[in-house]
């Protein structure tokens, strides 16, 4: 097993969650193509990697860390769109719990806001990462499967 591989695909979607234009999928897949990690490794390597970048997300949420001079202030249709998701969150009790598991699999609503939306509302932590993890794990399976079903004369490697 390529150790090396799987550390640094934890590295970079750890990195890739907190610097939000490094692509973690795209990473996944070089990685899936040119090293000898199996797709299982990489897809969870890459999920905890995630997750415990979008913990500081969470924690800003939470009003543990203040990062208001980094703060990106979205325009007025995504604070509409997020105050809804928030509304409807409130209303169901395992509203937190869908909308996190979905943001992690599918990326919407965007992952990173959804990460700061549970932390405001004070969704315990360990359901926060046990939900993201799960949906991060299955996205990443299924972006590191595809080069493995793939001709092999396709990638030329």
């Amino acid at each position: 097993m390529d150790w090396w591989a799987l550390a640094a695909a934890l590295g970079y979607c750890a990195l890739s969650a907190v610097v939000m234009v490094l692509p973690a999928e795209a990473y996944l897949v070089g990685a899936a193509v040119v090293t000898d990690a199996p797709p299982l490794g990489l897809a969870l390597a890459g999920a905890i990697g995630q997750v415990g970048g979008k913990m500081l997300s969470y924690l800003v949420g939470r009003g543990v860390l203040d990062l208001a001079r980094l703060r990106v202030r979205p325009n007025e249709r995504w604070r509409e769109r997020m105050r809804r998701v928030e509304q409807w969150c409130a209303e169901h009790s395992w509203g937190p719990l869908a909308v996190t598991g979905v943001s992690a699999f599918a990326g919407a609503p965007p992952y990173a806001l959804v990460a700061v939306l549970a932390g405001s509302l004070r969704m315990r932590w360990w359901v926060f990462g046990a939900t993201s993890l799960v949906g991060r794990f299955a996205r990443f399976w299924a972006v590191v499967s595809v080069p493995h079903l793939l001709p092999d004369a396709l990638f030329g490697i």
